[in-house]
């Protein structure tokens, strides 16, 4: 047998394995449990364009803190190196309530936490990638001082286009859950706080989706592999 046709056999067993794997739930393989994230905190954006960074098993997923961008030469700076939108829209109505909570998707025990941004505070935070094609922000906040008046307002900006895709304007003791059908490169927050003591972005997708998101990179790496074989 030659030694291409022996990698082209072995190159497709792995990829059945790695899909397998993805498609089960890896909590369902024994010795593996979950999968750590993809982010990497010191250097998010060093892998090349179409890249994810590498991914590692660990005992459970990886969950990023997205820092705030305290350089406001960068938010307002025109041109590519800025942020496209700088303000909120003159009317957060729109935007409407909490998104239904389909337990049809977001099932108890398959809801996987794969970052956070977190205050007090006003501002931007820093422009964060998303791979997944389905992912919500789970939004809760803290008001000791002034609850009665406390309120947050906040939209998530797509970095690349300048769409706003989703926000909202809650009140304390209102949790808001956000759904987004979004994947790319850049995405980042515009938060304003009023009389709140400390808010929580809890960036959350499925099992399913955060599998695929592990499986294609390896897939894609795999396969390049055999093309050139």
């Amino acid at each position: 047998m030659k030694r291409a046709d022996i990698l082209t056999f072995a190159g497709a067993i792995i990829i059945v394995v790695i899909i397998a794997v993805a498609s089960q739930g890896l909590d369902s393989i024994s010795g593996i449990g979950g999968i750590s994230g993809y982010f990497q905190p010191d250097s998010p954006y060093e892998n090349p364009a179409g890249e994810l960074p590498a991914y590692t098993m660990q005992a459970k997923p990886q969950v990023w803190n997205i820092p705030k961008n305290t350089d406001l030469d960068t938010v307002y700076v025109s041109g590519q190196g800025g942020y496209p939108v700088t303000n909120f829209p003159a009317d957060m109505t729109h935007f409407g309530a909490s998104d239904p909570e389909y337990s049809e998707i977001w099932m108890p025990g398959e809801i996987v936490q794969f970052a956070t941004y977190t205050g007090p505070g006003n501002g931007f935070s820093d422009m964060f990638q998303i791979p997944f094609g389905f992912w919500r922000i789970n939004v809760s906040m803290t008001a000791v001082t002034k609850p009665e008046s406390s309120q947050l307002t906040w939209v998530l900006v797509d970095g690349g286009t300048g769409t706003i895709l989703t926000g909202n304007q809650q009140r304390y003791g209102e949790p808001v859950k956000k759904t987004v059908q979004e994947s790319g490169e850049a995405f980042y927050f515009i938060v304003s706080a009023q009389d709140v003591n400390q808010y929580i972005f809890s960036l959350e997708t499925t099992k399913a989706q955060y599998g695929d998101a592990l499986v294609q990179p390896a897939v894609r790496r795999l396969t390049g592999f055999l093309n050139a074989a």
